[in-house]
């Protein structure tokens, strides 16, 4: 609209001029005009990529449930490159990433995907209902589990006392998969823990400090950690972790010794080992009389006790 006005302006000025000069400005007002709204226009906007969905487990699981193995695949894919997964998301995904490679037809990369998950969980079992197209992979990534040195996994067992006590950790890992083990524990329900970071051994131990006055439950965890820092073995974890309660400590045992030592002093007569000697003494002897007199051979029966006797006045009757 500026350019229009500009050539109406323009066309006043040159009236009283040629011909020629007047026709030239008209061909330019033209010009202007027909280029004005093309400079004017606004750039057109980038076509928009289709959203990529999020990579956390619930999303793949959710693609799953819809059918949409592709995008579900996909996801659960992205989701194990991640670091720092909890045991329960690296399952998961694991369970999502193995179970749509089967079904895409990637067949190796489905029988890898199940003996990782079998590594992580080694009580899966997949859905027979699947078919033999997922049943199959599964099966063979099975039978590469049972070979296996020993089942993975991390075993914890704790020795506590009220005075402390110790937390011993076995890390079963034949496929070399965990690098470190992160251990902790405390003695109350909730609150933070004592974390120690260990290397992977056959038999690391954690010293376990005295309990706090008036506790005796220990509540511990121990997880074995991959290279991205995912827990692939745990026994327990912060939300859900192991206890154990503690036995007597020193104070228990001290006190249990006083109470023997007063008893051994100051008792009555009955608790006395020599009135218990005695008693049993005379049972001994009381039980071996009745005994002799039970087993004693009768006499045998005589004519004079048997046979009948008729007096008559002071002379036996014929």
């Amino acid at each position: 609209m500026r350019g229009r006005g500009k050539c109406r302006s323009g066309a006043k000025a040159s009236g009283g001029t040629s011909t020629s000069l007047a026709m030239l400005s008209a061909l330019a007002c033209l010009a202007l005009i027909a280029v004005e709204p093309t400079a004017s226009a606004a750039p057109p906007k980038p076509a928009s990529s289709a959203a990529v969905p999020p990579a956390d487990v619930e999303t793949a699981e959710q693609l799953y449930a819809k059918l949409d193995y592709e995008q579900a695949n996909a996801v659960a894919d992205r989701v194990i490159k991640k670091a720092g997964l909890t045991h329960d998301q690296l399952v998961r995904a694991y369970r999502i990433l193995a179970v749509t490679d089967a079904i895409l037809d990637k067949e190796e990369q489905a029988r890898d995907a199940f003996l990782q998950l079998l590594t992580f969980d080694p009580e899966y079992r997949v859905d027979t209902n699947l078919g033999p197209k997922v049943n199959t992979p599964f099966m063979e990534a099975r039978g590469s589990f049972r070979s296996l040195a020993s089942k993975p996994g991390v075993d914890v067992s704790a020795t506590v006392a009220t005075s402390g006590g110790t937390l011993k950790i076995t890390t079963h890992n034949p496929t070399r998969i965990a690098k470190k083990l992160v251990v902790g524990y405390r003695w109350t329900s909730s609150g933070d823990y004592t974390v120690s970071q260990l290397a992977v051994g056959d038999a690391a131990v954690v010293e376990v400090g005295p309990a706090p006055k008036g506790r005796s439950r220990l509540d511990f965890y121990a997880q074995a950690l991959d290279e991205h820092d995912n827990a692939v073995f745990e026994a327990g974890n912060p939300l859900v972790p192991k206890s154990a309660f503690a036995e007597a400590g020193t104070e228990a045992s001290a006190g249990s010794h006083g109470e023997t030592k007063k008893s051994e002093q100051g008792g009555s007569f009955l608790s006395s080992p020599l009135f218990w000697g005695i008693t049993g003494a005379a049972v001994l002897v009381g039980g071996g009389t009745a005994l002799f007199l039970a087993l004693r051979p009768q006499d045998p029966p005589t004519s004079a006790s048997l046979s009948p006797v008729l007096m008559c006045g002071g002379a036996r009757c014929n």
